[in-house]
């Protein structure tokens, strides 16, 4: 899985989190006329999110959106980035569930809204309003009233209070890594109030937003230059970064493969400590070694991260050491919600590639990685664990025993002289260095 940047986008039913409820936020926000432009952008979005999705998400999924309960799931969801320790109300299995159940619910009423092939002759105009009869045929069970009051789900909650729950705590989820793109934190105050006129819109047609349409766009075009600004800021800095992360790792390299990786593991890498004190891997040199490098927003990792505490586990009385590196993108907060989600314990140390040395020297931006390291520095590469996860454990036990693992790599020959590349054993070039290295 290649890492992204975080995109702005719409409602969806993922979310990973459990625990109890966070109380809301006591303060009052409103729009006056000298309201920051923040504030506006918060309301904005509050307002976007609910019309879009109070409006489409009833008759998609047939439940009528529990404002209340979609508030509460909101705060709690900041809390919990904000604060580890605060948790949602649903655990993960449960959010999961919804989640699945609801998805096919959408399914089954998406093909209810399309018309049959008695149909085919009608035209674009005819058609579209077939499917708008068709959609409001179909059931919906209604949303209660709104109370603006908190809300505690109890144990028997029902699936329409559940799902509202689960729209809620991803509109925090969206909330706060928009602000994280803009390098600040925006009110969610103010988020809830246009969430809260919007679902009034929807309610009552008659009912009108705090800022007028003219207004929002405005500030929604005063800040797509903004996030243009940035980006552009960024790149700049992201590239002085770059060219100054290959000069520091090119005294690092040593003699590469025929890949052009580090023939072996340099343990003077930086790497913060997480689960463990250290600045560097040194701590890890010199023993038989399982290396896992990850990235706490990566699916796949996460899938992974419990099979290798599974066989750190089984072979560390027998000598294994297991060290977990998460890439350099991650922070510290989502490293531990990440560590706790996998239940890795004392058999596997957690560091950070904050500097992100680790990455450039032995990654190809890609996650996860697994490497197994002999004592000697020599390793091999398992870009694709869940395919090689019988030869690594064959190949730990081995190395256990005396038997040093060999990485043998395929050295891709032009294609006019061969149609497929023969594997050779890793080949140490003398003295090379990679291309990246020679900039």
């Amino acid at each position: 899985m290649k890492l992204k940047k975080i995109a702005l986008g719409a409602a969806a039913l993922a979310l990973v989190a459990c625990g109890e409820a966070q109380k809301p936020v006591a303060k009052v926000a409103a729009i006056t006329p000298d309201s920051a432009d923040d504030q506006k952008f918060a309301y904005m979005l509050g307002a976007q999110f609910g019309l879009q999705n109070f409006a489409n998400l009833p008759w998609q999924t047939g439940y009528g959106i529990d404002e209340d309960v979609a508030v509460q799931g909101f705060r709690d969801a900041l809390a919990n980035l904000n604060d580890t320790t605060a948790k949602l109300q649903l655990p993960q299995d449960s959010i999961a569930a919804v989640s699945r159940r609801v998805q096919q619910s959408m399914r089954e009423r998406y093909f209810k809204t399309q018309p049959d092939s008695t149909a085919k002759d009608l035209n674009d105009e005819q058609r579209r309003a077939l499917i708008d009869s068709l959609r409001k045929a179909l059931p919906v069970e209604a949303a209660p009233a709104v109370t603006k009051a908190s809300v505690t789900l109890k144990p028997d909650a029902s699936e329409q209070q559940k799902f509202s729950y689960v729209v809620g705590a991803q509109f925090g989820n969206q909330f706060h890594n928009i602000g994280r793109q803009f390098d600040t934190s925006f009110d969610a105050e103010y988020f809830v109030l246009g969430l809260r006129d919007a679902g009034k819109k929807i309610r009552d047609t008659t009912a009108t937003l705090v800022l007028p349409d003219d207004s929002l766009k405005a500030v929604g075009e005063r800040y797509n230059e903004k996030l243009k600004t940035i980006r552009e800021e960024m790149v700049k800095k992201q590239q002085a970064e770059e060219e100054k992360l290959k000069a520091e790792v090119a005294s690092l390299r040593g003699d590469t493969l025929a890949n052009g990786m580090p023939a072996k593991m340099n343990f003077n890498v930086k790497a913060s400590g997480v689960t463990v004190k250290g600045e560097d891997l040194t701590a890890f040199a010199g023993k038989p070694l399982l290396m896992f490098y990850f990235s706490a927003t990566c699916g796949h990792c996460a899938h992974a991260a419990p099979q290798i505490l599974e066989i750190a586990k089984e072979f560390a009385p027998k000598g294994l050491t297991t060290v977990s590196i998460a890439s350099g993108g991650n922070n510290k907060p989502g490293i531990r919600r990440f560590i706790d989600d996998a239940k890795f314990d004392e058999t596997i140390s957690v560091m950070w590639d904050e500097s992100r040395q680790f990455g450039e020297l032995y990654s190809d931006g890609y996650v996860p990685k697994v490497y197994l390291v002999n004592p000697d520095g020599s390793y091999k590469q398992y870009a694709a664990f869940e395919r090689e996860k019988d030869d690594l454990k064959k190949e730990i036990a081995e190395l256990l025993n005396g038997k040093n693992v060999e990485w043998k790599i395929e050295v891709k020959q032009p294609a006019a002289d061969s149609a497929k590349a023969p594997e050779v054993k890793q080949e140490v070039k003398k003295g090379a260095k990679s291309a990246k290295a020679k900039k």
